[in-house]
């Protein structure tokens, strides 16, 4: 496993209470609807790092550093979408991102409202995607912050949070983890809708809500250096969130035969 580079700096000792906020009622979309033997790309622009924050009551206890991991998010976003598109009769398309669609990741994902629609830059970019793959909608994973932009912000926790994230949390005055870390998917998953000369949201489930604990957890000797054997054990929990993210958007594609 290759590590980023840590990212330490000041956090605010008030972030200790893990499990607040709550899902935004949301209107429910229009399904989207497919004929059998429709191709669906399937896109993750999530690169493969978990981050990790460490809440203290001492400010100087708390920090955030964030880890390469070795998994595949397009893997994993493939495996959790295969199985249910095939039993629907539609055919999954493993598709890469275009660099025009990395370079506008920031716009269209992290600063984007997403609940509001796609920013208008970013539809004609998801329609040149699905012409070179040739395909008639597209399910695409990108990060999302801790914000109220995507959702329902945790206010103990900073803004500056993205993507695949654990929290740990010192309630000593030591600083050492107290408990098991949360487990927080900060990602968006949209289907896209095709239109003549563009694409819009068909679907929108932000994982934001989502939180479950990592299972097993053993704090290592050093809580700023996690051993990779144990980021072994997280990949499994993120897949199972992941897949009930992707559950969620499924609810909304209709297949006509």
């Amino acid at each position: 496993m290759t590590r980023a580079s840590t990212t330490a700096g000041a956090a605010t000792a008030a972030a200790l209470s893990l499990l607040g906020g709550s899902a935004v009622a949301a209107q429910r979309p229009a399904n989207l609807q497919l004929i059998a033997g429709a191709r669906v790309a399937v896109v993750s622009l999530l690169d493969a790092e978990v981050t990790h924050f460490h809440a203290s009551r001492r400010v100087q206890n708390s920090f955030l550093k964030t880890y390469t991991v070795d998994w595949s998010a397009n893997a994993m976003l493939m495996e959790a979408l295969t199985e249910r598109l095939t039993q629907m009769g539609l055919v999954p398309v493993a598709a890469g991102a275009t660099e025009a669609l990395r370079r506008a990741r920031e716009a269209c994902f992290l600063d984007a409202a997403l609940a509001k629609g796609l920013p208008k830059a970013c539809g004609p970019l998801f329609a040149q995607l699905a012409a070179a793959e040739h395909v008639d909608a597209i399910i695409v994973m990108g990060p999302g912050r801790n914000d109220s932009a995507h959702g329902t912000r945790r206010r103990e926790l900073p803004e500056y949070l993205r993507g695949w994230c654990f929290v740990s949390e010192a309630r000593s005055e030591e600083g050492a983890a107290d408990k098991a870390p949360v487990l927080l998917n900060l990602t968006e998953l949209l289907l896209i809708r095709l239109t003549a000369q563009s694409a819009e949201i068909s679907a929108r489930e932000w994982g934001g809500d989502q939180a479950q604990t990592w299972t097993g957890f053993t704090p290592p000797p050093d809580l700023k250096d996690i051993p990779d054997r144990q980021f072994r054990q997280l990949q499994p929990l993120f897949a199972a969130m992941l897949k009930q993210q992707a559950s969620g958007v499924l609810e909304h594609l209709q297949v006509t035969r």
